[in-house]
This record gives structure tokens, C-alpha cells and sequence, in this order.
């Protein structure tokens, strides 16, 4: 079996990892201060998983979902790919702790539109649009 080769330097993950904690402070600003200061260790968290999913969904791009192992001189087959359950299990975790902090997020309050002509579904959907990635 070939050595397992990385996707990033650890420069590299470093900062992609507070490119998306910074990303999520952003998001979570306006949290109340009293919990922002709780949650700080789960924002880290959120951005490392974040990253390590990236660069895991790259390994298995690379090389694919199965692996072929030999155990001793005579067991040998195919398994899943150890990635593929690094991520399955990692993005079970990621999604709770994304979820934890979007709970945290205060309701939005809808304005009425200033203009009486515009559409308030329209404007609900360009809203919505705006969180695609």
C-alpha cells in the first residue's frame, strides 16, 4: 500500500483553517457576548473539521473510496477507503456542531419593503440565494 500523501502543507491548512474560523466569527457576530466567549473553542473546532473535510473529499477524489489491504502473507482484499470513514464520521460531528452554533444566531426581523411594488417572495428567495456558496 502507498504512503499516505497529504493535499496541504501544514502552512497551508493553518491558514485556510482561520480563513474559516474568522469566516465563522463573522457569521456569528451577532451572538449575545455572554455566549460568544462559550462557543469560541467550538468556532475553532468547526473551522478545523471544516478543513479537514475539504481536504479529506480531495483524498478520496484522488484516490477513490476503496483501498486494498494485506494483512500477513496470505489475507488480503479490498475495504473502504480509511478517508471515506474519517469523513463519514467527521461530518456527522461538523454537522452537530454547525447546527449548535446556528442555533445561536438571533432571529432576523422582517422588515416591511420600502418599495410597495416589490414582490416580499421574491425578496425572501434573493435573501436565501445570498447564503449559496
Amino acid at each position: 500500500m502507498a504512503e499516505f500523501e497529504q493535499i496541504y502543507t501544514d502552512k497551508q491548512r493553518k491558514t485556510k483553517i482561520k480563513k474559516e474560523q474568522k469566516r465563522l466569527e463573522d457569521i456569528l457576530k451577532n451572538i449575545d457576548t455572554s455566549k460568544k466567549k462559550t462557543v469560541e473553542k467550538l468556532i475553532e473546532d468547526a473551522a478545523f473539521m471544516a478543513v479537514t473535510l475539504e481536504e479529506t473529499r480531495q483524498i478520496i477524489a484522488r484516490d477513490g473510496v476503496i483501498e486494498v489491504y494485506q494483512n500477513g502473507e496470505n489475507q488480503k482484499g479490498i475495504k473502504k477507503s480509511s478517508a471515506v470513514e474519517v469523513y463519514d464520521k467527521m461530518l456527522n460531528t461538523y454537522s452537530k456542531v454547525i447546527k449548535q452554533l446556528c442555533d445561536l444566531i438571533p432571529e432576523r426581523v422582517i422588515f416591511e419593503p420600502d418599495n410597495e411594488d416589490e414582490d416580499p417572495a421574491e425578496e425572501l428567495m434573493a435573501f436565501v440565494n445570498g447564503f449559496k456558496r
